[in-house]
């Protein structure tokens, strides 16, 4: 880290953490890990900068915690940016061939195939078509006697990428650092913040960091499952939220007069936003509507809009929110 990084914002962090445990952490506790180690640290964003106009709010993190949910889940949740039109530059442009992998399909049987750059082997026979003005050349791993066999058959070319998982776990990981961003160690240590930190994202991390990348994003489907509904896409809302990180703006689950038990947080990735369900835990029965909701199939929750000012937040107005738990999260 440079030096103002270090008198700033992880001075500041020092100085929260002080006040509310009594003492300050020698390196960086880690709302993550819930530990104080000595190890390099990073320039965390709340938002992937892939996405086109990310919000650049950012919070101190370790860099092997950051690393790893960036390279292993918040690479492929950035698919959700593009749309049907990048299927016509998946083979000129090598980052979209890398990230959605296409196939080609004969007969529904998949042909390998390379960028054909230079000379090929004489087995292997090239394709060629115009892509807006570019010539895309292929190699394919078929003779050019097959290919000529082939040529009446049914060719595809299929482009499908499942991020579902991944940006589950990345909006998990973006509600959580803009909570820790906003509020510091008031919520990191609060049973809410550690539920959702050490409990979630810090277990998956000591279970599977080190492991190869697939292993990891294989490990992720059983166990984030149960966590599946704390995350739903936004479609339409009357309020015109921007994200939470940008305009502080959130929801506090809350029945008139009752426990307050979740806090709603908006993540808004390049056109989409997302709500995600982090716990409110603190009052005991806080904690048992909190897994009722997740686990049951109620949808109406009672909720107060909320705005975050001057550190502190501001009851705007209640209101009623619609989370649905229809339609299916995991593939079969």
């Amino acid at each position: 880290m440079n030096e103002k990084f270090q008198l700033t914002r992880l001075q500041e962090l020092n100085a929260d953490f002080t006040q509310i445990k009594g003492q300050p952490f020698s390196h960086f506790f880690c709302p993550v890990l819930y530990r104080d180690d000595d190890v390099a640290l990073c320039k965390a964003h709340i938002v992937n900068q892939a996405f086109p106009e990310a919000p650049l709010d950012w919070t101190v993190q370790r860099k092997d915690v950051d690393n790893f949910y960036g390279s292993t889940f918040e690479s492929e949740f950035v698919a959700v940016q593009y749309n049907a039109q990048t299927r016509d530059d998946i083979f000129a442009d090598k980052k979209l061939s890398n990230l959605f992998k296409p196939q080609i399909l004969v007969d529904n049987k998949p042909v390998d195939y390379f960028v054909a750059d230079s000379e090929i082997p004489k087995d292997f026979t090239r394709l060629q078509f115009d892509n807006n003005g570019q010539i895309i050349q292929l190699a394919l791993k078929m003779s050019p006697e097959v290919f000529d066999a082939a040529k009446e058959n049914n060719w595809e070319m299929a482009i499908s990428k499942d991020v579902r998982v991944p940006a589950l776990v990345s909006l998990i990981k973006a509600a959580h650092l803009t909570l820790f961003e906003m509020l510091g160690y008031r919520y990191a240590l609060s049973a809410g913040g550690h539920f959702v930190g050490r409990h979630i994202l810090g277990e998956f991390f000591l279970q599977n960091y080190g492991k190869p990348r697939p292993d990891a994003l294989k490990n992720a489907y059983p166990f984030f499952r149960e966590f599946a509904n704390m995350v739903r896409p936004v479609n339409s809302s009357e309020i015109n939220f921007q994200g939470t990180i940008t305009d502080k703006q959130l929801l506090l689950c809350q029945e008139y007069g009752g426990t307050a038990w979740a806090i709603v947080v908006f993540v808004k990735a390049a056109q989409s936003l997302h709500a995600v369900l982090l716990p409110f835990f603190d009052q005991p029965d806080a904690v048992a509507k909190y897994f009722k909701f997740l686990q049951y199939e109620n949808e109406t929750v009672e909720v107060v809009l909320m705005q975050f000012e001057k550190e502190q937040f501001k009851l705007i107005r209640p209101t009623k929110l619609i989370w649905p738990k229809n339609g299916i999260l995991y593939p079969d």
